[in-house]
C-alpha cells in the first residue's frame, strides 16, 4: 500500500508514539523532591557527625560509625513524639467532640445519622471524617431521635459524659486548689459540693443552649482548653513520677479519726456522682419536651 492510499481520517487515528521522558519530567511537582532527599539525608548524617563529635567527644573515626546508633535513637525520640502527639489529638478531639454536643442542640441527631448511614453500612472512614468535621454537617429539620433504641443511648451518651466531666473537672478543681496552696478540708457532708461544680461547669454550656445564648459558643471554647492543659500535665506527672496528690487518690485514703474512715470520702464521692451526673439527662429530658411544645404550637 502506498502512502497516497493512506486515508487522512486514518492518520487522525492512528497512535502517537510515546516520548521516553524521565518520571521527573512527568510531573513537575517532582523537579526538586531528589536534590531535596539528598540534602536532608546529608543535613542528619552531618548532624549527627557533629553531635558525636562535639557532645560524646568521640574520635572522628569512632564519630562516623556512631551515626547510626544515633540514627536509632532520633528514631525512637521521634515515635515517642508522635504517640504523645496522637494522644494529645485524641484528647482534644474527644473534648470538642463533647463540647460540640452540648452546644448544639441537634448535634446527637447528627450522630445518630452519621452512625446509621455510615458506620453501620460500614464506611467508619467516611463515618470518621464527618465526626470529626460535625460542625459542617447540614442541621437536621428536629433534633429528636429517628428510633427509641437512639433516644435510650442519647440520655445514656449524656450520662458518661456528665460522669467524665464530673471526675475530671473533681481532678482540675482540686488541682486549681492545691497550686494555690489550698487545703481542701473534705468531709462526707460537703463531698457533694466537688462534683456538683465539676458538672455546673459543662452543664452551663448546655444550658446557654437552651436558651439560645448568643456567646454560648464562646464559653465553651474555653473548656477544651482546661481539660486539654489539665489531661496533659496529669499525664506529664504521673509518666515522671512526681509528687502530686490526686483527687480520687486523696479522698479514697484521707480519713480523720472520730469522723470517718478510710474510703468514706470516696464512696460518698460515687454516691453523690450518681445522683449529680443525672442532672444533665434529666435537663435533656426536659428540652426535648419544651422542643415537643414548641413544634407542636408551631405546627397550629
Amino acid at each position: 500500500m502506498s502512502s497516497d492510499d493512506i486515508k487522512k481520517s486514518d492518520l487522525d487515528t492512528m497512535p502517537m508514539p510515546r516520548e521516553t521522558a524521565p518520571r521527573d519530567r512527568e510531573d513537575p511537582r517532582l523537579k526538586g523532591a531528589m536534590p531535596t532527599l539528598i540534602v536532608c539525608i546529608g543535613v542528619v548524617v552531618g548532624w549527627l557527625y557533629a553531635y558525636n563529635i562535639i557532645v560524646h567527644k568521640m574520635s572522628p573515626i569512632l564519630a562516623f560509625f556512631k551515626v547510626l546508633d544515633g540514627v536509632n535513637e532520633i528514631v525512637m525520640g521521634l515515635l515517642t513524639l508522635v504517640i504523645i502527639g496522637i494522644g494529645i489529638v485524641v484528647v482534644f478531639t474527644v473534648t470538642n467532640l463533647f463540647t460540640h454536643t452540648m452546644t448544639n442542640l441537634y448535634a446527637m441527631r447528627i450522630m445518630e445519622n452519621l452512625i446509621r448511614d455510615h458506620l453501620m453500612h460500614g464506611e467508619v472512614r467516611v463515618f470518621l471524617y464527618k465526626l470529626v468535621h460535625i460542625n459542617e454537617e447540614d442541621q437536621p429539620d428536629t433534633p429528636f431521635p429517628r428510633y427509641v433504641s437512639s433516644a435510650i443511648i442519647v440520655l445514656t451518651y449524656q450520662y458518661v459524659v456528665a460522669w467524665f466531666y464530673l471526675v475530671v473537672f473533681s481532678e482540675c478543681l482540686y488541682f486549681a486548689a492545691w497550686s494555690a496552696g489550698v487545703y481542701l478540708d473534705l468531709y462526707p457532708e460537703s463531698m457533694d459540693i466537688v462534683p456538683l461544680f465539676a458538672v455546673a461547669v459543662p452543664f452551663t454550656a448546655r444550658l446557654m443552649a437552651y436558651f439560645k445564648y448568643p456567646y454560648a459558643e464562646d464559653y465553651a471554647a474555653f473548656i477544651p482548653g482546661i481539660l486539654f492543659v489539665v489531661v496533659l500535665l496529669l499525664a506529664f506527672v504521673a509518666w515522671m513520677g512526681g509528687p502530686f496528690q490526686y483527687f480520687i487518690e486523696d479522698i479514697y485514703n484521707r480519713e480523720v479519726e472520730g469522723f470517718f474512715a478510710e474510703g468514706s470520702l470516696f464512696w460518698k464521692f460515687l454516691k453523690d456522682g450518681c445522683v449529680i451526673a443525672f442532672y444533665p439527662v434529666f435537663g435533656e429530658v426536659v428540652f426535648y419536651y419544651l422542643a415537643y411544645n414548641e413544634m407542636k404550637n408551631e405546627g397550629k
